[in-house]
């Protein structure tokens, strides 16, 4: 059943959908699990996407979210552009599913941070931020009604390019 789902093109015309989809989006919201009790935390936060499916986030050691990260790096970021629309459910979402690791080498990732996210220019330097990359496992994309696939990671690099 779940090929099917796929629609036109299959699995590869959604993996390059959702590869689109992400690359646009500045911000989604992170779901992450609370050390005690393991309920799932959902929070806005600006990402840095990139080619593969990956995300980057940069968050302080004061946020929930990434207290949860550090206890448990288990994480799905739900990027819908149209969350706000009247149709929201028609429109086009993808859900990363992967885990983060925190990115030692700050360096690496705050230039194209601060170009994607000029407004962080207030608290690109403070100690107590880091950026984490979310790397992807699989991708769950609905590109709109009938049409919804899971996208593993080796079909995400095959979508791009």
């Amino acid at each position: 059943m779940e090929a099917r789902a796929h629609g036109e093109g299959g699995r590869a015309a959604l993996a390059g959908e959702a590869l689109e989809l992400i690359a646009a989006s500045p911000r989604g919201v992170l779901c992450t699990l609370l050390p005690e009790g393991g309920e799932p935390y959902g929070s806005l936060v600006d990402i840095l996407t990139l080619p593969d499916g990956d995300a980057v986030l940069f968050l302080s050691g004061l946020a929930e979210h990434r207290k949860n990260l550090d206890a448990d790096p288990r994480a799905s970021l739900l990027i819908g552009p149209a969350i706000g629309s009247p149709d929201a459910l028609t429109q086009p979402r993808a859900t990363i599913v992967g885990r983060a690791e925190r990115v030692e080498d700050r360096a690496e990732f705050r230039d194209r941070y601060m170009e994607a996210h000029p407004g962080a220019a207030a608290y690109i330097d403070f100690p107590d931020f880091a950026f984490y990359r979310l790397r992807a496992e699989r991708v769950r994309y609905i590109a709109g009604f009938g049409r919804m696939g899971w996208i593993p990671k080796d079909a995400l690099g095959a979508g791009h390019g």
